[in-house]
């Protein structure tokens, strides 16, 4: 009997941590490509919206709207007593990743800047990335690049900082999506103000 009961929760461990989110390959303007280890990763999201009137530059709304500013991931516990018997477990590892300036280049009509965003799902994750915001006539077209993830709260397992995001349904890249589309919606809104 232990043996089945182990062998089945072998099996959904593995199945939950080997499954490809599917809707993930046909959204619209993801670039998938593979990491040293053959493993699919989010390599770049491209999108694009319609602006027809500009109050505000936008240099001006990117370096307002986006964030670089440090964050500390670590591998305390962070769910609290109600969950487990001891809350005060000491720090196995603290990782601060230091930022910079938002805006990296202003060329022309592109602009390319460094960020952070994040998101939550039972715990907090960092997002950042590489966005280059290119604007013609009556569109600002948006690519980001570079993107990662990394969660700020690992309990007891190791915090490995941020790597490239999976398309794996763990790795939750639909979420990693709409925070970047949340970002993109921010300069928007501050470009009509």
């Amino acid at each position: 009997m232990r043996k089945l009961i182990a062998l089945f929760v072998a099996l959904m461990l593995t199945s939950c941590a080997s499954q490809k989110m599917a809707s993930i390959y046909q959204m619209e303007g993801i670039e998938i490509t593979k990491n040293s280890s053959d493993v699919d990763i989010l390599n770049k999201y491209r999108t694009s919206r319609v602006i027809t009137t500009i109050h505000s530059s936008l240099s001006l709304c990117i370096a307002q709207e986006l964030d670089n500013t440090p964050v500390v991931l670590t591998s305390e516990n962070h769910f609290g007593s109600h969950w487990w018997f001891s809350n005060n477990i000491p720090n196995q590892q603290a990782i601060t990743v230091n930022s910079g300036e938002s805006i990296k280049l202003i060329e022309g009509n592109s602009i390319v800047a460094n960020a952070i965003t994040d998101y939550h799902y039972y715990s907090k994750y960092f997002v950042s990335y590489t966005l280059t915001a290119t604007r013609d006539k009556n569109n600002i077209h948006y690519l980001f690049s570079n993107i990662k993830q990394a969660q700020q709260y690992t309990g007891s397992v190791v915090n490995d900082g941020f790597e490239s995001v999976k398309t794996l349904q763990s790795a939750h890249p639909n979420l990693v999506i709409e925070a970047l589309n949340k970002e993109v919606d921010k300069i928007q809104a501050c470009l009509l103000q």
